[in-house]
């Protein structure tokens, strides 16, 4: 919830820290993506409209740099940012492999852990979980026994996809946005603190509905079409659609 608030919150006075909010939000949301893996089904989401973010010109006072700058800059840092977070939280699984109790880097750790997150090898589906595949599992589409078991894993690639996509270009779109974020106010006519203080808060919430609208839609789409889902995969959308019952119940 944090991370949510800080990717959606548009400093007032950006002239000065311009972006470091977003940055904010990526690091907590890369920390609550190591602690439970399932926060995948959120990180589509995540990624468009912090990808919209990187289009959206910021108030530098008129002097920052050109559009295609600052765009490739705030997704470098973005980048950096993630990268950074998961080197320091992956380090010491690099350094203390699986076996040894002396520290030296190896990348046996690492891969354990992705084989972890990706289990290809217990089948498309478990059991208790009602979602598409178990549903055409049956008879007369039985896809286990006439879909072989190396395209499966693609077959829930791309319907997952598919499901995600319009709710992913929705958030970039929203993140993208730049309705409120207008250059300094000097040379375009200068709107009273408490105008501009009210605006930036309307954005940040109807940014954070849709974010919350957003995640709700792509964990859905996980849960219902990904590759080897569990049961308590319904609680990752429930998440962001608990948060959303006291604005549409």
């Amino acid at each position: 919830l944090w991370s949510f608030h800080f990717m959606t919150m548009d400093a007032i006075d950006s002239s000065k820290l311009p972006f470091v909010n977003p940055i904010l939000g990526s690091v907590l949301f890369s920390l609550a993506l190591n602690f439970k893996q399932m926060e995948l089904y959120h990180a589509p989401a995540i990624f468009a409209y912090l990808l919209g973010r990187c289009f959206r010109r910021e108030k530098t006072g008129g002097r920052g740099a050109g559009p295609g700058v600052e765009t490739v800059g705030k997704f470098c840092a973005l980048g950096a940012t993630v990268v950074l977070t998961f080197s320091i939280l992956w380090l010491p699984f690099a350094m203390y492999p699986r076996g040894t109790k002396t520290p030296r880097f190896h990348l046996d750790g690492v891969a354990q852990i992705v084989k972890r997150l990706f289990p290809f090898n217990r089948g498309i589906f478990e059991g208790k979980v009602a979602n598409i595949w178990c549903a055409l599992s049956v008879k007369p589409f039985s896809i286990r026994d006439r879909v072989p078991n190396e395209l499966l894993p693609l077959a829930a690639l791309g319907l997952t996809l598919t499901l995600i996509m319009p709710p992913c270009w929705m958030l970039f779109m929203a993140g993208k946005d730049s309705s409120v974020s207008v250059s300094n106010g000097a040379e375009d006519g200068e709107k009273p603190p408490s105008t501009s203080s009210k605006k930036h808060k309307e954005k940040d919430c109807s940014d954070i509905r849709l974010l919350l609208w957003g995640t709700a839609s792509t964990s859905l789409a996980f849960f219902l079409a990904s590759f080897q889902v569990h049961e308590k995969g319904i609680l990752i959308p429930l998440a962001p659609i608990s948060l959303l019952a006291m604005d549409a119940p």
